[in-house]
């Protein structure tokens, strides 16, 4: 560590698979390396980081400052549609209302303008964010990413655009970015661990997340207090888990809806009190990190169907914010970034994808196995479910 900080080359990768102790070993290897900034790709990693003894933020906050985007021209295309109808009103082709004749939907313009202005209200549903230049960050002495597998290449880019040393941390069996690949990742480690200290050595649990990164199938049976499963699961072990996760987001809400009806919650859409609700997105005022899980203490509506007042509360602390209601109906595609920025987002949390439950970790988990939708990242998707169990894990396979 201390030859790397006096040379020329700007990134160290750290790696080693689960339970090798890459963010404890980290802690110790940055004392005495001057001004430090810890970061991970996510609000839950950071805070799992920060729990750790490397105080992080998330990427996101450390590198980019948010950017409004403009309006214009969505309204300018939209003026130029309603202008093109007055205009083939008075067209004789398209005044015949004949079956068979052209209509003005036909017109070759109308299409092209609906297309542009369609293609523009998807974009304006995204955030948008830019790199900014004057971070606190480029006058650090050293930057320690964790959970690097996570980090893509236009991320990884910016990071390296402050001129900085960085200490990339990360465990190449775990899953890659949802799109794309691991901009960290997909080059060799400088130091590679591979002897787990977090459980002994025979952990059950490190016994099938190895199996599963070496390619072994894994057998159905009894492995010390876990197991692997076939078919439908005993409704016991889903519900006494303290997390399930799966592969798709269609599963993950079904699973969420048939967790609320088992605990008779499922009478409305709406969560109510004891519902385990997910944070969605990050808000330092608040404290609230992606990935969090809270559970409900009190709802009320304040904006008819559209917004709710959501009391939650975790590790004894409690908050009261507004909270969208689009994502508890599943209609959150409706909303657009701006309308987002308005309340806080969360959603059903009995359930998560393995990509949203990346860097936690609960003691007993249950898993749905769909790594076969991942296809070449199949091993890579079980390996990352398997490891965020602490003590237990079922693994049921469909």
């Amino acid at each position: 560590m201390s030859r790397w900080l006096k040379t020329d080359q700007q990134v160290l990768r750290l790696f080693g698979y689960a339970g090798t102790g890459k963010t404890t070993l980290a802690k110790h290897l940055t004392q005495g390396a001057g001004n430090v900034y810890f970061a991970a790709y996510t609000g839950k990693a950071a805070s799992v980081m920060t729990n750790k003894g490397c105080p992080a933020s998330t990427i996101h906050s450390l590198i980019y400052m948010p950017s409004s985007r403009s309006r214009v021209k969505l309204l300018e295309l939209q003026e130029d549609l309603g202008q093109l109808y007055n205009e083939l009103r008075f067209e004789p082709e398209y005044n015949t209302y004949e079956e068979g004749e052209p209509s003005i939907e036909d017109h070759p313009e109308i299409k092209k303008l609906k297309k542009a202005i369609k293609e523009e209200q998807e974009r304006l549903k995204k955030p948008s964010f830019v790199l900014n230049p004057d971070a606190e960050v480029g006058r650090a002495d050293l930057i320690v990413i964790d959970e690097v597998s996570m980090v893509g290449d236009q991320i990884g880019r910016d990071l390296e655009s402050f001129g900085v040393k960085i200490l990339v941390l990360g465990d190449p069996a775990q899953l890659p970015p949802v799109m794309g690949s691991g901009y960290f990742t997909d080059r060799k480690p400088d130091v590679m661990l591979t002897e787990i200290h977090r459980q002994a050595a025979d952990n059950p649990i490190i016994e099938l997340a190895t199996k599963v990164r070496t390619g072994e199938k894994l057998g159905v049976g009894q492995y010390g207090d876990s197991r692997v499963i076939d078919g439908k699961p005993d409704r016991a072990l889903v519900m006494g888990a303290d997390q399930i996760l799966v592969g798709k987001n269609l599963t993950r809400r079904q699973i969420n809806l048939q967790m609320r009806r088992l605990l008779g919650r499922g009478h409305d859409d709406l969560p109510v009190a004891g519902d385990k609700v997910v944070c969605l997105r990050n808000d330092r005022d608040e404290g609230l990190l992606n990935g969090t899980l809270w559970e409900v203490t009190d709802t009320e509506l304040v904006d008819g169907m559209e917004l709710m007042s959501l009391s939650i509360e975790s590790g004894g602390r409690g908050t009261t914010v507004p909270a969208h209601t689009h994502y508890f109906k599943g209609i959150e595609d409706k909303l657009v970034y701006y309308e987002i920025r308005d309340a806080q987002c969360f959603d059903y949390g009995y359930a998560l994808t393995a990509h949203k439950a990346q860097g936690s970790q609960w003691p007993n988990v249950f898993v749905f196995d769909e790594s076969h939708v991942f296809r070449q990242n199949a091993k890579r998707w079980l390996y990352t479910a398997i490891t965020r169990a602490a003590e237990m894990i079922t693994i049921c396979r469909k």
